[in-house]
C-alpha cells in the first residue's frame, strides 16, 4: 500500500512540475526551446490531471492536495485562456452590433456524411444552422476551396468576398459590407496562409485578417493511436515520437509565420480584427505574440470551456477572434456542431465611428 502511495506522490510531483513549467510557455521562444511549445499545448491536460490529484488527495491524504492546489493557483491567469468566466453584455442594440465568425470549414468535406447520408440535405442543414444563429456580417474562413466560396456566396448571399489565391484549402473573407481593399500575407515555409480585407462599415474602416497557421500534422497519427484496438509498445513509442518530431518542426514554422503577420498588422492604417486557426493554444508563445496589443473576445465575453477543436484530442482551443482595444466586445460564442473538425467561433462587436477619423 505504501509503495502505491509513493508512486502516486512521485507522479503528482512530476505533473505539478510540468504544469509549473508550462506557465513559461508564453514567454519562451519555441524557435529556441521547442519543448516549451509542447508544454503550452499540453497545458489543458496537465491542469486537468492536477485537478484530479486534488480530488484524489482530499479523499486520501489532504495535505498532499496542497501540491497541486498551489501549482494551479500560481497559474490562475492561464485559466482565462481555456475557461471563460464572463457573461455576454446586457442591452445590446442589434442595429449597432457587427457579428463576426471565424470558421475552419475543412473544405466542407464533412457534409458528405454529416449529419445525414445526403450531401444536398446536409448543405441545407448547414445553411439553416448559419442563418438560425444570425448570419455573421463578416465570415472569415480557413481551408476553403473555390467551389466552397461560390456555394457560400450564392446560398448565404454574401456580396463581397476575397480569398487567398489558389484552388485548395485557403483562407477567405466574406462580407455583407463593402471590401475597399484586400490582399494576402505569404509565408516562406509550411502550409497555411493569410488574407486581409479593409471593410467599410458605413464610413468606419476595419482591417480584417483570416489566417491559418501551419498545422501540427499530428491529428491523423493521434486518431490512429486512439482507434487501434491493440497496439504494441514499440508501435506506440514510434507513433508518439513521430508526433513530437512533427510538433517540434511545426511550432518553429508557426513562429516564423506569426512574425510576418505581426509585422503586417503593425503597418495597418486601420484598427484590426484577427480571425483564424492558430493551431496553438492560449498558453503558447505564438498566441501571445499575436494577441499583444489586442483583446481576445473569448477572454472578454466567453463563458465555459473554450474548446474549438472537434477531433480526438479533447480540450484544445486553437481558433480565435482578436480585436483592437477600441472595439467593444458584447459576446463570444462557440457553436459545437461538428460540420467540420473545428467549431465555429463568433463574436458581437461594437465599432465606434471615431475609428476611421
Amino acid at each position: 500500500m505504501k509503495t502505491i502511495k509513493y508512486i502516486f506522490i512521485i507522479f503528482n510531483i512530476l505533473v505539478a512540475a510540468l504544469l509549473a513549467l508550462s506557465y513559461f510557455s508564453p514567454v519562451v521562444n519555441p524557435y529556441k526551446l521547442w519543448i516549451f511549445g509542447l508544454l503550452g499545448l499540453m497545458y489543458p491536460f496537465l491542469a486537468f490531471i492536477n485537478l484530479l490529484f486534488v480530488a484524489f488527495w482530499l479523499l486520501i491524504k489532504r495535505r498532499w492536495a496542497l501540491l497541486s492546489v498551489i501549482t494551479l493557483i500560481l497559474g490562475w491567469n492561464s485559466f482565462n485562456g481555456i475557461i471563460g468566466l464572463k457573461l455576454p453584455a446586457d442591452n445590446v442594440n442589434n442595429n449597432q452590433v457587427i457579428r463576426v465568425m471565424s470558421y475552419n470549414i475543412r473544405a466542407l468535406s464533412k457534409l458528405n456524411k454529416y449529419p445525414t447520408g445526403s450531401l444536398k440535405e446536409n448543405r441545407e442543414k448547414f445553411a439553416f444552422f448559419m442563418e438560425e444563429n444570425k448570419l455573421p456580417h463578416v465570415l472569415c474562413i480557413q481551408e476553403s476551396t473555390n467551389p466552397n466560396i461560390k456555394w457560400l456566396k450564392s446560398t448565404l448571399a454574401y456580396p463581397y468576398t476575397c480569398r487567398y489565391p489558389g484552388y485548395n484549402s485557403n483562407t477567405a473573407i466574406l462580407s455583407v459590407y463593402p471590401i475597399e481593399q484586400s490582399g494576402n500575407v505569404s509565408f516562406d515555409k509550411g502550409n497555411g496562409d493569410c488574407v486581409w480585407a479593409d471593410i467599410d462599415f458605413d464610413g468606419t474602416i476595419i482591417r480584417f485578417y483570416s489566417l491559418h497557421l501551419h498545422s501540427n500534422t499530428i491529428s491523423v497519427q493521434a486518431d490512429t493511436l486512439i482507434n487501434l484496438k491493440k497496439l504494441e509498445n514499440e508501435e506506440a513509442l514510434k507513433g508518439f515520437t513521430g508526433m513530437f518530431k512533427k510538433y517540434k518542426l511545426a511550432t518553429k514554422i508557426r513562429y516564423q509565420q506569426s512574425l510576418k503577420i505581426k509585422h503586417h498588422i503593425e503597418s495597418s492604417p486601420y484598427p484590426v480584427v484577427i480571425c483564424g486557426d492558430f493551431n496553438d493554444t492560449p498558453q503558447s508563445f505564438i498566441y501571445h505574440n499575436l494577441v499583444e496589443g489586442l483583446k481576445d473576445t473569448f477572454k472578454e465575453r466567453g463563458i465555459g470551456f473554450g474548446t474549438t477543436w472537434a477531433g480526438n484530442l479533447p480540450g484544445l482551443k486553437i481558433d480565435y477572434i482578436l480585436v483592437d482595444p477600441s472595439i467593444k466586445v458584447f459576446s463570444h460564442d462557440i457553436y459545437r456542431r461538428p460540420f467540420s473538425d473545428h467549431y465555429p467561433v463568433t463574436a458581437a462587436l461594437l465599432l465606434h465611428k471615431s475609428l476611421s477619423q
